[in-house]
């Protein structure tokens, strides 16, 4: 018996060692991060105890995506497959992980294939659209992104936005319109209609009203700050946006060669807002940040200030007024990450270690 329980806690020792190698890996070299989730599936394959101590989903997820960053598409896709084979849980339907790959590499019609039958399957799943559109997007593709982004903010508008996508569907598909050369149209302002009936959606949102309406109460100390962060599809270009950045840990270190991967950004931006909440901030938003809106506000508004960290900073102050236009922080273990992954924020942007510097 005694030997039984020391081989178990042998076991369980390993297992300790092993997750905090990924968590430690987790902001280092790709290659690495991959090693060490492989090594990590292998042996919840080998040892059930393993897999009961690991969450192999989420491995298999983050191995996917780390997969597709170093160009191994074969394995992202294979990794991806066990997701929706496995019924992983995440937003939108596990099979638009396959379909994210494939549009970020250009097999469009496998990809759209995907895409149209989640569509198909889920047409009330607003963050189908929004991931097909914000995939088209980046990679230049504005006429199929807008397609998708006109059907999620239609959908957002006619539900009553309550996954609060409004303010980042408006702002991805503008840069879709004005791509295009096209004039930005009603929808771009249309209000999103409460639902009627006593439906678990309905009841959140009148709470979050009711929560706006309570915060609008509160003495001026009380009001929320917003602070800038740069969506995944303006992220690439922050180099020529942004030059100042290359200052800042949140894009780059040694590590990483330079930038760092908009994952990896993310999460220290979710570690700098945990620190503003410990010195005492009260409410915290999150505001898109995206170079063409930033130029125009500068002309309209004609601000003073020439530095750039004061003017982004002012920007999202402005945007800080308007709550479709930002993101609340932090969101609930269980919710939706703020990143737009899709993921609970607890696998993602809220999960001990991950942005740390190593």
């Amino acid at each position: 018996m005694g030997t039984a329980r020391n081989d178990v806690a042998v076991r369980t020792d390993e297992m300790d060692q092993l997750d905090g190698q990924i968590s430690r890996a987790r902001s280092g070299p790709p290659e690495a991060y991959a090693e060490v989730l492989e090594r990590a599936i292998a042996a919840c394959q080998g040892d059930a105890r393993a897999a009961d101590y690991f969450d192999v989903l989420e491995l298999h997820s983050e191995l996917a995506e780390t997969c597709d960053r170093l160009g191994r598409i074969e394995d992202a896709l294979r990794h991806a497959d066990v997701l929706a084979d496995q019924g992983y849980s995440c937003a939108p339907d596990p099979r638009c992980r396959r379909a994210e790959i494939l549009t970020r590499h250009g097999r469009f019609e496998e990809a759209a294939a995907i895409w149209a039958a989640v569509a198909r399957d889920t047409p009330e799943d607003v963050w189908v659209y929004n991931n097909a559109g914000l995939e088209y997007g980046a990679i230049g593709e504005h006429e199929t992104a807008l397609s998708w982004l006109t059907r999620a903010l239609e959908l957002a508008v006619r539900t009553g936005d309550p996954e609060r996508l409004l303010g980042q569907l408006r702002d991805l598909r503008a840069a879709s319109l004005a791509a295009l050369g096209r004039d930005q149209d009603d929808l771009q302002t249309a209000e999103p209609v409460t639902p009627s009936g006593p439906t678990g959606k309905t009841v959140r949102l009148v709470e979050q009203v009711r929560q706006m309406a309570s915060e609008r109460r509160k003495p001026t100390g009380m009001m929320p700050l917003a602070v800038a962060w740069l969506p995944a599809d303006e992220y690439p270009d922050w180099p020529t946006h942004w030059p100042d950045l290359a200052n800042s840990d949140l894009v780059q270190d040694d590590k990483h060669g330079g930038s760092i991967p908009h994952a990896v950004y993310c999460q220290r931006m979710d570690r700098r807002l945990r620190q503003l909440r410990e010195t005492g901030a009260a409410r915290l938003l999150i505001a898109p940040l995206r170079a063409a809106e930033l130029d125009q506000w500068v002309t309209d508004h004609e601000p003073d200030e020439d530095d750039p960290a004061q003017l982004r900073a002012r920007y999202a102050a402005d945007l800080g007024r308007d709550p479709s236009r930002t993101i609340p922080w932090p969101p609930g273990r269980n919710e939706r990450c703020w990143c737009g992954s899709g993921r609970k924020y607890k696998k993602c942007c809220g999960a001990p270690g991950w942005g740390e510097r190593r």
